[in-house]
């Protein structure tokens, strides 16, 4: 059997695929280590996993309200910043690993792998266009070349980069090369079983992280559904508490609460744009009211795509409660939309992501070369 370091980062989306991937190596026999940011290890250990926390951590705190420039400055030294890949190599050098999987945006610690020789894969969890353009191309990406470290090159010297995403939705998904791999999603779903006797349920999650504007955004959309013939649920996370928030009658506001547990009974999602809730919806055969709280990051992208395939409607983080009350009165009177998303999920569900991705980093330990997929990834 053979062990995996992954290395990742509490932002948002990043590690919905190390856990779902990480659990599948381990039900295969595989070893797995977690090198992450200290807050990650209650949860990381809870699953199962086996935590390191980075000793040389820049200051980061993706729930604290913050500036644009100041956000776009943590971003930049997370990315960057040298001690992340001196933490990485002084683990290995304790306890070799036979592959280590980088998440995309901590480039200094690809660079170290690089650097040293170690094989290593990196993991997208977000949209390869995103990363390879708009980031690239933005502040983060483009500071990070000023400092010496190009995110292109470095993913191109991985042994395997992992694109944790459904191909179609993916604008980049026709760009699949021998080591530049689509493993569809990791999130799952069921056909969602809905009782017609009860109003229909809507979930409502926005980021867990900190963007301006995502109180009144919350604020807003319980104004919209205050009035209409549904009940919903609003998981907050830590970015806003439950208490700022004041709850129409048939809306239950919850800090957190277990999405897999909540989807099956829902009728529709309304949800920022991040990749894994999105996803997760999808998986599940929802269609989605999608405000992206942030114009730099995929979720714009991923609003793009979900209308694209007729699933979802797209609104501004500014919607007036009227706008979304119609928009959510919308949604759920077209079947086009329920539709559409069943579509998707099925193709979702049938990817089986977690399996693809185990495959595919298995064999990128056992490959004497390059070429991770130059032989078809079992998918079935």
């Amino acid at each position: 059997m053979s062990s995996f370091l992954f290395v990742t980062v509490d932002a948002g989306g990043n590690v919905p695929p190390v856990v779902a991937i990480g659990r599948e190596l381990i039900a295969r026999g595989h070893r797995v280590r977690i090198l992450g940011n200290e807050p990650q290890r209650a949860a990381l250990e809870a699953a199962g996993f086996e935590f390191t926390a980075y000793s040389r951590m820049p200051r980061w705190e993706p729930t604290r309200a913050k500036s644009v420039p100041r956000a776009i400055s943590d971003l930049l030294r997370l990315s960057t910043h040298p001690g992340l890949g001196q933490n990485l190599l002084d683990l290995v050098r304790e306890r070799p690993a036979d592959l280590v999987v980088v998440d995309c945006m901590l480039l200094s610690v690809l660079e170290a792998a690089g650097a040293n020789g170690l094989r290593h894969a990196v993991l997208f969890h977000t949209f390869y266009r995103f990363w390879n353009k708009e980031w690239m191309a933005g502040p983060v990406g483009g500071l990070a070349r000023l400092r010496g470290l190009n995110a292109r090159s470095l993913w191109a010297k991985a042994d395997l980069e992992l694109v944790v995403c459904d191909r179609t939705l993916d604008p980049a998904g026709e760009s699949e090369t021998p080591t530049r791999v689509w493993s569809g999603v990791v999130e799952t779903g069921a056909r969602r079983v809905v009782d017609p006797a009860e109003p229909p349920l809507v979930l409502v999650s926005l980021s867990t992280t900190w963007f301006p504007g995502q109180d009144d955004a919350y604020r807003h959309i319980l104004a919209g559904l205050a009035d209409l013939p549904v009940r919903a649920i609003v998981t907050t996370g830590p970015a806003v508490s439950p208490d700022e928030l004041a709850a129409p009658a048939n809306v239950e506001v919850l800090a957190f609460a277990p999405h897999d547990a909540i989807l099956p009974r829902v009728s529709a999602v309304i949800g920022h744009g991040g990749h894994s809730t999105t996803m997760s919806a999808l998986a599940h055969d929802l269609p989605l009211i999608i405000m992206p709280m942030h114009p730099l990051i995929d979720q714009p992208m991923i609003a793009r795509a979900v209308v694209a395939a007729g699933a979802g409607i797209r609104l501004s983080r500014t919607a007036s409660p009227g706008d979304i009350r119609q928009a959510v009165t919308t949604l759920l009177a077209t079947a086009g939309f329920a539709e559409a998303a069943a579509v998707v999920g099925a193709r979702l569900r049938a990817a089986d992501g977690a399996r693809v991705a185990a495959n595919l980093l298995v064999r990128a330990v056992a490959a004497p070369g390059p070429a991770i997929g130059a032989v078809p990834v079992e998918r079935d």
